[in-house]
């Protein structure tokens, strides 16, 4: 009697084990399989059903980086960018993973092993199976719970090949029963994300698209003095320049206006309100002049950032972070100020900080701007400069494109004026000068677009 009843004992282990394990292995399969319909249905062009089909295996995997990647490529095919955006976030929210260190879990145990993935995908028999529960041998549960499911393999199915650090031994792994979860990331594919969502993001600013609104002030007739006689070499002299009236942007050409215009956006840092950046002089110019406007001349950016003042800073002789966006401590460069924040790690939204005495946001930092002057390589144009309306040096070169503006000119050079995100408060100041390569788009340059007053 006793005898029978160890029998109906372990019989009856041996099934719930067997009714258990089954579960786990048709859950897996099931995943699987429902991952692979939607793999199949985005290969067809059938988005909305391989939107579905990802969306209930990220039900049950929701940390799956794979998953989470093909469910935002889907979500792009549907035009459905926030919700791609917000996918690829939790992607990029993910630690990045040293080589190739994972845990290796039983599917439905919480309890994962340490280990090296040596091979994502191998093709081999699959030796495990399941034992009949009536022929158990009592006296033998443990052997038998152990031998559990062997039946002989029918075809190759996908394995991971992984080297265990516990036992130091190498495995192999059905998928269908195991899966492996990597610490964080690679970082192949945070770069691929990362990527991915700058194009995203400027989707997005397309399908909102919005036409560029006439923001301008007007800058009345006037003369100042120009440059610092304490400044840079290229700052001085100080000199007197008087200007007609004019009218310049309120505020840095921003992205979704430049995007509507130009059809494209080369910013690194995507936002429909946050000032365009990594523009080209060329393109700057060519935005201004389709849209019936021009660069100011770097003697009109300078009467309008002065806005009247004589300050080194539109606001006075120091900076304490509430006026402009620079490198302040949030700032991952070299140059940044570990003792001020300005609230911005890279550009600001444009108008976040308040504007000069004429109404100008961001004449200070954010992006530097370009303007229409060259800056000139043999001479101190501020020596030679005529006292009305300067348009700067080599006047000969102001309507060349491309390769035509270097050469036997021998200038290369456009002046940038403002200071940015990326530099120090010094080059904020009213007189600095900044020059660079014509055809640069630097993460830290934009503009904003000037008129004559008629």
């Amino acid at each position: 009697m006793k005898k029978l009843s160890k029998n109906i004992i372990a019989v009856s282990i041996v099934q719930l084990l067997f009714l258990l394990f089954s579960s786990v292995v048709l859950h897996a399969q099931d995943i699987n399989k429902i991952y692979a319909n939607g793999e199949k249905a985005f290969a067809s062009g059938k988005y909305q059903e391989a939107e579905k089909s990802f969306g209930q295996v990220l039900e049950k995997d929701p940390d799956n980086y794979k998953v989470l990647r093909a469910q935002a490529d889907t979500k792009i095919k549907l035009k459905k960018f926030q919700e791609t955006e917000m996918l690829l976030d939790r992607i990029l929210a993910m630690p990045e993973s040293r080589g190739r260190n994972i845990m290796v879990f039983v599917k439905g145990d919480s309890k994962g092993r340490k280990a090296e993935l040596v091979d994502e995908t191998v093709m081999v028999l699959d030796e495990s199976g399941y034992v009949d529960a009536d022929h158990v041998d009592a006296d033998h549960v443990d052997e038998d719970i152990s031998q559990f499911v062997k039946d002989d393999a029918i075809a190759p199915v996908p394995h991971f090949r992984v080297y265990i650090m516990s036992s130091g031994k190498m495995e192999l792994l059905p998928k269908s029963r195991h899966r492996i979860q990597y610490h964080g990331i690679p970082t192949a594919t945070r770069e691929q994300v990362t990527s991915l969502k700058l194009v995203v993001q400027k989707m997005t600013i397309s399908e909102n698209q919005e036409k560029p609104t006439d923001e301008m002030v007007v800058i009345n007739e006037g003369c100042f003095q120009m440059g610092n006689n304490l400044g840079s070499p290229d700052e001085r002299p100080a000199h007197k320049i008087c200007l007609s009236s004019f009218k310049i942007g309120k505020y840095e050409i921003r992205q979704k206006f430049f995007q509507n215009v130009m059809k494209n956006n080369p910013s690194q840092f995507p936002g429909a309100d946050l000032p365009t950046d990594s523009v080209s002089w060329e393109e700057a110019r060519d935005y201004c002049k389709k849209e019936g406007y021009r660069l100011p001349t770097e003697a009109e950016w300078e009467f309008a950032a002065r806005a009247g003042t004589t300050s080194e800073y539109y606001w006075g002789d120091a900076v304490t972070g509430k006026e402009a966006n620079y490198c302040d401590r949030e700032c991952v460069l070299n140059s940044r100020d570990i003792n001020i924040t300005d609230g911005f790690k890279n550009t600001a939204p444009v108008g976040s900080f308040p504007p000069n005495p004429y109404g100008l946001y961001d004449m200070a930092g954010n992006v530097g701007e370009w303007v229409f002057d060259w800056m000139p390589v043999n001479e101190n144009y501020y020596l030679i400069s005529p006292k009305k309306n300067p348009r700067g040096s080599r006047s000969e070169l102001n309507a060349c494109s491309g390769v035509d503006c270097v050469g036997s000119f021998s200038i290369t050079q456009k002046v940038n004026r403002g200071g940015s995100w990326n530099k120090k408060a010094s080059e904020m100041r009213l007189a600095n000068r900044m020059d660079s390569h014509f055809q640069l788009q630097s993460d830290g340059t934009g503009f904003r677009c000037a008129v004559d007053l008629k």
